[in-house]
């Protein structure tokens, strides 16, 4: 049973996911955005606005697509491992491509009054979806290069605590609804998830 959760948690991801989606499509105003968004809001000029600022460039496409690049390389020039380089790789691209896709199929526009620049539709959010999926490639490499199981657990939830943040700083910068947000955190769990056991299961065979 254990062996197989990860199908029943990453098809509660996806039903999450479709939930989500069928509300945004619907047009109503959501009470969950409504709430989230007053939970979090910050004024300008204030000590949470500069940290929430300073934290959403984490999830930009510039950061992660240049921790990619250093990720690829250390994988391909340091370590050698190229099924773990091209998996990290596939994954990226496609979890980037298909964010991308949704996003013009739903068009969703994005919040009103911005706290800051963003350009393009709303769900799911990218920092939300693609940031997980990134986070936990490089944890899983930083993970995989520690034997103490304590430090593995302090890495791991540190990386969970940093996506979450990034995906709060989102709806700080009123730049994503919170739907925005929890969306993409479903999908990208579903997704990383079903990534990882291609990995695990492909690894063997192509080797």
């Amino acid at each position: 049973m254990i062996k197989y959760s990860w199908v029943a948690i990453g098809f509660i991801c996806l039903l999450l996911f479709f939930f989500l989606m069928q509300e945004v499509q619907s047009g109503r105003p959501l009470a969950f955005d409504s709430y989230i968004a007053k939970l979090f809001s910050v004024g300008e000029n204030t000590f949470s606005f500069t940290f929430f600022k300073s934290i959403t460039y984490l999830g930009k496409s510039k950061f992660i697509g240049f921790g990619s690049l250093l990720c690829v390389l250390y994988l391909w020039i340091i370590k050698k491992d190229y099924w773990t380089m091209a998996i990290f790789s596939i994954g990226m691209a496609g979890g980037d491509v298909l964010n991308g896709w949704i996003k013009n199929h739903i068009k969703r526009v994005r919040p009103e009054n911005h706290l800051m620049e963003a350009a393009g539709f709303s769900f799911p959010s990218g920092h939300a979806m693609v940031g997980l999926i990134f986070f936990s490639m490089v944890a899983y490499l930083i993970m995989k290069e520690i034997k103490g199981n304590s430090l593995k657990w302090a890495v791991g939830i540190g990386f969970v605590c940093l996506v979450l943040l990034i995906g709060v700083s989102r709806i700080a910068m009123k730049v994503h609804f919170p739907t925005d947000i929890l969306a993409g955190f479903a999908l990208g769990a579903a997704y990383i998830l079903t990534l990882f056991k291609l990995y695990k299961f492909l690894g063997p065979k192509v080797l």
